[in-house]
C-alpha cells in the first residue's frame, strides 16, 4: 500500500499528514485516486464527516469536504 504525503488547509490553517492508500484498483483514474485519498484524509482528521462524504450528489469527495468542512487538499505527493 503506497504512502502519500498530503498537504491540506483546514479552516485556513495549513496541515500535513501521511496516508497509506491502496492504489491497485484506482491506478486507471486520477479522480478515483484523489477521492480515495480525500476519504482517508476525512477518516483521519474529520471522523464525523462520513455523512458528507457519502451524500449522493454531483460533487467529488474533495469538493464535498471543502463545502462542508472548509478542508482543501493543496498537494499530494507519493512517497
Amino acid at each position: 500500500m503506497p504512502t502519500y504525503r498530503v498537504n491540506y488547509d483546514h479552516l485556513g490553517a495549513p496541515e500535513q499528514v501521511q496516508l497509506n492508500v491502496p492504489t491497485v484498483e484506482h491506478s486507471d483514474s486520477d479522480r478515483d485516486l484523489r477521492d480515495e485519498i480525500a476519504r482517508r484524509l476525512a477518516e483521519r482528521v474529520l471522523p464525523h464527516a462520513e455523512l458528507a462524504v457519502n451524500h449522493d450528489d454531483h460533487r467529488n469527495v474533495e469538493e464535498k469536504l471543502y463545502k462542508a468542512y472548509d478542508l482543501k487538499i493543496t498537494q499530494i505527493e507519493r512517497l
